[in-house]
């Protein structure tokens, strides 16, 4: 196979672990439903799969890569959770995340922000008179700048909380609500916010359409990350009796993308990098580590992250990295390290300078 064809091989290969990871970022950063990008892994996991089949006849080095690469991502995928685990036990994480993806899988996404932003509510109104008036003017400031759709998703939300209330307590915080209208909002922005929130009082059907990740990051009120924890604590069983789901369905699924996920982070080392290295395997769990960390705020928009939330996931990911890495180190060898990305680029460099004018 000339090495324009095996680097394109490659390049295909790397293509099919794409939908995994995508899919996250395009359901809770592109509003885009991460079922339809998850339906395109089935294809593309097929054609993984006919890669493997194929190299396995005819150039078995890349198939041993990405065999390799399969074990070391989901041995790497349990010495993640290993860490992972005990950090959820310890509060250093907003929730279980497998738990999360799969909510997401689900398409329930949309009930569990409903859900948890109406336990916030509930929270709220337990707060002292100063700080809940602080949180509530808030919250009506960010329904002012939100177009028609997202505002009504968000006061069906608040709505669901205010109903759970005491009727004492309810009163009392829609008393605030309408008294906060007048005062603090402008003219125009008070007479949106009102009419909204007649519509919705008056019962007209509002679908769970939140907007997008990126439009929340720039925007949403955000609460500490020990205060969703414990909403999500709340919400996220009531989402599954909502749903009438299951909690081990939503685990199963979950977990599936979750080491669907980590395998495609083993095969992608193991197709660039071959063997590697030591500080190639770290690297690329730093580097793993520090793409979650970028994209992770923006993911979940509402939370507002202490500074000392990196720390367990570098060390999950750094745990990642070493099965990554043995595996590697240890069963790739030298015939299959040579037709990773990094080898036909160190074979290319060879030939240039053995080469009479290199």
């Amino acid at each position: 196979m000339s090495p324009v064809r095996h680097c394109l091989l490659l390049l295909a290969a790397l293509a099919t672990l794409a939908p995994p990871v995508f899919a996250l970022v395009a359901d809770r950063i592109l509003g885009l439903p991460a079922r339809i990008v998850l339906a395109l892994s089935l294809p593309a996991l097929a054609a993984l799969g006919g890669i493997f089949l194929y190299t396995r006849r005819r150039q078995r080095e890349v198939s041993r890569l990405i065999l390799c690469g399969l074990i070391g991502g989901l041995l790497g995928t349990v010495a993640l959770d290993a860490v992972r685990l005990v950090g959820v036990k310890l509060g250093a994480f907003p929730m279980d995340m497998p738990r999360m993806f799969g909510i997401i899988a689900a398409g329930q996404a949309p009930q569990f922000q409903t859900n948890t932003m109406a336990t916030l509510v509930r929270f709220i109104a337990d707060m002292p008179e100063e700080q809940r008036t602080i949180e509530m003017t808030k919250r009506l400031k960010f329904l002012a700048s939100a177009d028609e759709t997202s505002r009504r998703a968000f006061m069906g939300a608040m709505l669901k909380g205010l109903l759970a209330l005491p009727n004492e307590q309810r009163a009392m915080m829609v008393e605030t609500q309408a008294e906060l209208i007048t005062t603090e909002l402008p003219a125009d922005d008070a007479r949106a916010v009102s009419e909204s929130m007649s519509a919705i009082m008056a019962g007209t059907p509002t679908p769970a359409q939140f907007p997008s990740g990126i439009e929340l990051f720039l925007r949403v009120p955000q609460v500490p990350m020990a205060v969703f924890r414990r909403a999500a604590d709340v919400s996220y069983p009531e989402t599954l009796e909502d749903t009438g789901s299951s909690a081990r369905r939503v685990a199963v699924l979950g977990y599936l993308w979750h080491f669907n996920i980590g395998a495609t982070f083993g095969i992608s080392y193991t197709l660039l990098f071959g063997s590697g290295s030591w500080p190639l395997a770290l690297g690329w769990g730093g580097f793993v580590w520090l793409a979650m960390m970028v994209l992770m705020p923006v993911m979940m928009p509402m939370i507002d992250f202490p500074w000392w939330f990196v720390v367990t996931p570098f060390v999950a990911h750094m745990a990642m990295a070493i099965p990554i890495g043995w595996v590697s180190l240890r069963y790739v060898g030298d015939g299959a390290d040579r037709w990773s990305l990094l080898g036909m680029l160190r074979q290319e460099r060879r030939a240039r300078h053995a080469s009479p004018g290199g």
